[in-house]
């Protein structure tokens, strides 16, 4: 590969082009063009430049290509392969609805240079404050967050690739909301500052609570579900990906190696579960057992209800004809089943006079109250950690805050220490 000129006549004059010669390619002589200058002395120090750069290796021609064209090459050459199928449905899904619609068309040489921060930071304004305007739903910090992590991952691939020379994204910024801003704000009036927003976003159930919660869910489907989020703290793919042969009776045991996962429009069952901490042996509590028996008579009465409409099955938890229940399903029968349980008591509250005030909950919170209630209760962090599979002990400790047993027995602890020591009076 080599860098040459080509002398262009022109009807006044000359112009000069620098070309990049790639020998015989394909029984054919390759030639690309690269920049073309009116001065044949520009012509050749640009050509010098870049053998230059072709002799060390650090050429790179800018490809044509538009960004939607690289977002293709990297999703084939590079997600598809080390990625899961579900990361990879769900990256086809953002740069279908949102990043090649909105970004595709722009040549990658644009975006890569120092006009692309401009051009990625207005995406992500019309992400956060553009939408409602087209009646749809602004996106969420957090969630387009995601989409720049999705545009940086294909602009990193192109400059690996050699395609384009900038990841441009690294210096893009996302805005955030006039409350998300207060989060960051030096207060200038101390005097009347009040500080109502500790913990505002994190309602937290308490066990009695969630009991209440159980209930909702006896002897149907979602029984089992709920039962192991709660105690047991399973993540829905865990529950949904949980095979029969995994549980030993005798020795109270559940094997949590496999998920299922939503990939695209369907539901996929993988043999290695989320990361590496993820894959566990677990101890049950005697009343999960119980649960899961009281779930075995549910099963036989269905097999002679639905007789040879029945689905024979391997996984644990089943809708009420056999079939596997689906990882959305548990998040869309929960909310239905709770949303109508705080509807109807707090109509009846209101005829009593009174006020209904609970927690507003998700089945994945009923995961975090089994962590904080386990907490709370003496067991050790580096259990509770390896209990519920994650994979620092970072993401244990957030979960401390919930419960100030343990943090006033501190106090207590320290005054036994210092207050006979220190006179106060």
């Amino acid at each position: 590969m080599k860098a040459g000129i080509r002398k262009n006549k022109l009807k006044k004059g000359f112009s000069y082009t620098v070309f990049i010669d790639y020998g015989i390619v394909n029984g054919h002589r390759k030639r690309e063009p690269l920049e073309t200058f009116s001065s044949k002395g520009i012509a050749e120090k640009y050509q010098a430049k870049t053998q230059t750069e072709i002799d060390n290796n650090n050429f790179i021609h800018v490809t044509d290509m538009n960004f939607g064209e690289l977002i293709d090459k990297w999703m084939e050459n590079h997600v598809s392969i080390n990625c899961e199928p579900n990361t990879y449905e769900a990256y086809k899904t953002v740069n279908e609805t949102y990043l090649k619609p909105c970004l595709g068309h722009i040549p990658c040489r644009i975006l890569s240079s120092p006009k692309g921060t401009d051009i990625i930071n207005d995406y992500y304004k019309y992400l956060r404050f553009g939408l409602q305007k087209e009646g749809r739903k602004n996106l969420s910090f957090s969630t387009v967050e995601h989409h720049k992590a999705q545009i940086s991952g294909a602009l990193a691939y192109g400059v690996h690739s050699k395609k384009i020379t900038n990841n441009s994204c690294t210096q893009s910024k996302i805005p955030k909301t006039e409350n998300e801003k207060t989060n960051d704000i030096i207060i200038d009036d101390v005097e009347n500052f009040q500080d109502t927003e500790l913990y505002e976003d994190e309602e937290f159930i308490t066990p009695e609570q969630a009991v209440q919660v159980l209930n909702l869910f006896m002897n149907t489907p979602m029984m089992v579900p709920v039962f192991l989020a709660a105690l047991v703290g399973l993540r829905r793919s865990e529950i949904a990906g949980i095979l029969k042969n995994a549980i030993n009776k005798e020795q109270q045991t559940l094997q949590i190696r496999t998920v299922r996962v939503k990939c695209g429009k369907k539901t996929v069952f993988k043999k290695k579960t989320k990361n590496k901490t993820s894959s566990r042996l677990l101890y049950l509590p005697n009343i999960v057992l119980k649960i899961l028996e009281l779930d075995e008579k549910r099963q036989q009465e269905n097999k002679q209800l639905y007789q040879e409409k029945y689905m024979e099955t391997n996984f644990l938890c089943v809708m009420d004809n056999g079939q596997p229940i689906r990882v959305n399903y548990m998040s869309e029968k929960f909310k239905k089943v709770f949303d109508k349980f705080i509807k109807e008591e707090t109509e009846k509250a209101k005829k009593d006079g009174k006020d209904f005030k609970f927690p507003y909950i998700t089945l994945h919170k009923l995961r975090h109250l089994n962590i904080s209630a386990l907490l709370a209760n003496g067991a050790y962090l580096t259990d509770v950690q390896d209990n519920v599979g994650h994979s620092t002990i970072k993401t244990t400790m957030g979960y401390t805050h919930h419960y100030t047993k343990g943090k006033k027995e501190i106090a207590n602890i320290t005054d036994k220490i210092y207050e006979h020591l220190i006179k106060t009076s």
